[in-house]
């Protein structure tokens, strides 16, 4: 989620956008307008395309004398539905179905426009739900030089150069990957996983419940930038009673097995000692040991 993984409003209603609108003289409505895209736009991210915002709707919707609208609204239709296979939902109502709401609905005292805006809301509300659930907000974690000041000491603070793996141990520290090796001896019953290729590579990472791989330090254990690393991009966990290792691909550019199969979108899935994880084409594989 972007900027401190925040989660997605997913409690809008239509009633209380008609109410709002009313008493604010309409400003409302330009704030809906600029919440709806920017949520749309971290809900469908990956599927390349972006809905516009605010200012390109006020403006196109002047030019055009109002036609952009009706196909700005008519865009995120379609978006949405296309997109809710991969949260496994399927929306009977899209784009098409918000335009002739829109134009035909004009006929019933203009009554057409708020269906319509009702199935965006819906529609949105459902996405952002199962978004939330699969991004649960975390505690915000400290950084080194934070660490550092509440204890005093400032120095050997590392360059913005070095690579960093988030830890979510009792002080919130972040460290070093060069310096995450755990002793395993104390933890023999628990998986580990080794980066075979990529920013890690040759570290061996403890699993000790979910670790999350992702691109936002926030609510990932294992941080990879790049762009096609989702924010969260997937977990993994160990069941000790079996021995196997639960891989949960959340992301829109998947999670790979070595020879080429995708694991599907949100469905945990198990796995042996010996795998190999690809993430996305991203240049990363780690290895469950």
């Amino acid at each position: 989620m972007n900027g401190g993984e925040k989660m997605v409003k997913e409690d809008r209603s239509l009633g209380m956008y008609i109410l709002l609108s009313i008493c604010t003289c309409g400003i409302y409505g330009l704030y809906f307008i600029y919440s709806m895209a920017q949520d749309s736009n971290t809900l469908c991210e990956g599927d390349g395309k972006k809905t516009p915002g605010l200012f390109s709707f006020i403006l196109l919707t002047i030019v055009t004398c109002g036609i952009y609208a009706i196909y700005w609204e008519y865009s995120l239709g379609n978006r949405l539905s296309e997109n809710a296979p991969r949260y496994g939902m399927n929306f009977q109502e899209n784009g098409t179905t918000v335009l002739l709401w829109n134009i035909f609905g004009s006929m019933l005292c203009g009554m057409g426009h708020f269906v319509a805006t009702n199935i965006l809301i819906k529609n949105m509300n459902a996405l952002a739900h199962k978004y939330n659930e699969a991004n649960p907000q975390p505690p915000a974690a400290q950084n080194v030089g934070q660490a550092g000041q509440q204890s005093g000491i400032q120095d050997n603070v590392q360059s913005d150069s070095q690579s960093y793996v988030p830890v979510n141990g009792d002080d919130g520290y972040t460290v070093p990957a060069e310096e995450w090796a755990p002793d395993f001896g104390n933890v023999p019953e628990s998986g580990s996983m080794e980066c075979c290729k990529g920013t890690y590579e040759g570290t061996v990472i403890p699993i000790d419940g979910e670790v999350i791989i992702g691109r936002d330090e926030t609510c990932s254990h294992i941080v990879i930038k790049g762009p096609e690393i989702s924010r969260k991009h997937c977990g993994i966990t160990y069941d000790k009673g079996t021995g196997s290792y639960i891989v949960t691909d959340y992301s829109s550019n998947g999670v790979y097995y070595k020879n080429g199969q995708a694991f599907p979108k949100n469905v945990p899935v198990a796995c042996g000692s010996g795998t190999i994880l690809v993430i996305a084409e991203s240049g990363n594989e780690f290895l469950l040991k």
